[in-house]
């Protein structure tokens, strides 16, 4: 009830629903009650701002209308993960696991600012490539930029934060949806042998320029359509890749050379994680 409460002081047209700002309102009065986000530093606060905010419009405004419903705010793990903040004593992975603590939000822009090496505030392609160890190939890079909406051909920091939180969280059907959108490059709503071909066949020469494996590309193309099972054999959709429950998998051996390298060394990663 307090958090009804508190969401609906900032609903100042009676809607039942909140825009960015209000959100980010919302937070910025709400963080000297968080004991977890004491010694925040005053010029970080904005960036934090937009951090937290970010995560509540990924997965609850999914269709990008600009607003987010009250009542999906409270009935979202998402307001309860913020809130644990409010707990005088968190364990150190407790601070890891949480997207809204500052350890992580420090860590996410502190990443941000590595990526920047021209330090414009922006980032374009050729920065976003060294992303989590360099794996992401140029195609899949390129489509991002195309979908994105960018500021001289750059992306500013929440559309990278949209593009982090797909990363972090590929199991949800939000980073499913997310990543669909990108590798439906023909916009039909669904994904053949041709967009199969077209972004694995980066995955292939990147992982040729890192000295893996030969990789045969009908074998994988095979082995995807096998792990979908697809309702269509020739077809995957995004309920597919929902349904299969191994789109993450699909999405990094798609996108990623690090991520099909992974994949295609699973066993023995597996194994070593044992020992």
């Amino acid at each position: 009830l307090q958090s009804r409460l508190e969401l609906s002081h900032y609903d100042t047209s009676g809607t039942g629903r909140l825009g960015e700002s209000q959100v980010e309102n919302y937070i910025l009065d709400l963080l000297p009650s968080l004991p977890a986000l004491e010694g925040l530093q005053e010029s970080f606060t904005p960036f934090y701002v937009v951090t937290a905010v970010r995560k509540f419009f990924f997965f609850l405004d999914p269709k990008r209308r600009g607003f987010i419903r009250i009542r999906d705010m409270l009935g979202s793990p998402i307001l309860n993960e913020l809130l644990e903040l409010r707990r005088e004593s968190l364990q150190p992975e407790e601070h890891q696991n949480n997207w809204f603590s500052q350890q992580t939000a420090l860590a996410v822009y502190g990443e941000y600012l590595q990526l920047d090496t021209d330090r414009n505030g922006m980032l374009a392609p050729a920065e976003l490539a060294h992303y989590g160890g360099g794996g992401l190939t140029l195609p899949f890079i390129d489509n991002l930029f195309q979908e994105a909406q960018t500021y001289d051909g750059e992306i500013d920091y929440k559309t990278y934060l949209d593009f982090v939180l797909a990363s972090w969280y590929k199991k949800t059907n939000e980073s499913l949806s997310y990543f669909f959108r990108l590798l439906d490059v023909q916009k039909r709503g669904y994904l053949t042998v041709f967009e199969i071909n077209y972004f694995f066949r980066a995955v292939v020469e990147g992982s040729r320029e890192a000295g893996h494996e030969p990789v045969v590309i009908e074998d994988v193309k095979d082995e995807i359509f096998d792990m979908v099972k697809p309702k269509d054999p020739l077809q995957i959709t995004l309920e597919d890749l929902v349904e299969c429950k191994v789109g993450d998998t699909i999405v990094s051996m798609l996108t990623d050379v690090n991520g099909f390298w992974a994949y295609d060394n699973r066993e023995m990663l597996m194994h070593t994680e044992e020992k």
